[in-house]
């Protein structure tokens, strides 16, 4: 097989995992219980699917300044996803939106001003 038939079927699994992995996430905007989990689930999701599309464009249409643009756009895909998916939830607690009913634990309620006051 030719090394350019056989990257471009790479690329276009990359890019079929991807829109998967996205379509996952959408559904677990309408499935999941609370914020805290729609927001984990959709950061990384959509962190790890934009970033295998990309991917997978690069192995079909692979240059040396290509490779640049996407590991750029890998990384910073990556990075905001994770930190604005965390922003979402912390807004969410600070706001004393609710978790599920399956939560159990808080681990950060200690860690609240105001849960320090009412302690002491």
């Amino acid at each position: 097989m030719d090394l350019h038939v056989i990257a471009h079927t790479a690329g276009m699994v990359f890019i079929f995992l991807g829109i998967v992995t996205i379509i996952v996430a959408g559904i677990g905007l309408f499935r999941l219980p609370d914020l805290y989990l729609r927001a984990s689930a959709v950061g990384t999701s959509a962190g790890l699917g934009v970033a295998s599309i990309v991917l997978g464009v690069l192995l079909m249409d692979f240059s040396w300044l290509n490779l640049i643009k996407a590991a750029v756009a890998i990384v910073a895909q990556l990075l905001t996803s994770a930190v604005g998916s965390m922003a979402i939830a912390r807004s969410g607690y600070l706001n004393n939106s609710l978790p599920a009913a399956i939560t159990h634990t808080d681990d950060l309620l200690r860690t609240r001003r105001d849960y320090r006051r009412e302690a002491s």
